[in-house]
């Protein structure tokens, strides 16, 4: 009797550790499947993304040309670690596809753009001409910058987080705000027996 038991017990655990071991690894669809926990995940990154770029490209879909604007840095103020130019990244990408727009290069990547051309054009060109090519740059006539806040109501059943994302545009030459929009999200998550 007793040796059926243990092979009842061996059975069991052996089931089950090849039930946690087979998990698999399946593609999903950024935008269709909510990422767990109450963090900024990749559905939010796509629906603030789209909604922006499209709140933009409405305020200027008649503008007979393509205007040049530049894309500051989106300062995170959360306390989680959220990569705030993956999200104006995507929006660059959709407001480039919508014709309307062609953006100048940040300043970060502007300088190691510089640098990479003058070497690649350093010996074959003369100053003249490095200097007629710099000049031929486009110079941006807005600038777009922004911030993403966030607001924690954390008890012991949930965590409650609200998440607000702001782009504003101003003209460079006037100074005057043209278009400021804002995505919120709120992402409500229940305590499991093991935390968050």
């Amino acid at each position: 009797m007793k040796c059926k038991t243990k092979l009842f017990i061996i059975l069991i655990v052996s089931a089950s550790i090849s039930m946690i071991g087979c998990g698999g690894t399946k593609f999903i669809e950024p935008d269709k499947k909510p990422t767990s926990g109450a963090t900024f995940g990749p559905v939010a990154l796509i629906r603030t993304a789209d909604h922006l770029s499209t709140s933009l490209a409405n305020r200027f879909q008649h503008t007979p040309e393509r205007i040049p604007v530049r894309v500051d840095i989106v300062k995170n103020k959360t306390s989680e670690h959220i990569d705030t130019k993956a999200i104006t990244d995507t929006i660059i990408t959709n407001l480039i596809n919508s014709g309307n727009f062609k953006f100048s290069v940040d300043y970060t990547e502007l300088d190691q753009h510089e640098r990479r051309v003058m070497k690649e054009i350093h010996g074959r060109i003369s100053e003249m001409d490095r200097q007629m090519y710099l000049q031929n740059q486009v110079a941006p006539k807005y600038r777009i910058y922004g911030e993403l806040t966030s607001i924690k109501n954390i008890d012991r059943k949930s965590k409650d987080v609200f998440y607000k994302f702001t782009l504003k545009m101003v003209d460079f030459r006037t100074g005057t705000l043209e278009w400021a929009d804002e995505k919120q999200l709120r992402k409500v998550t229940k305590r499991s027996w093991f935390g968050w």
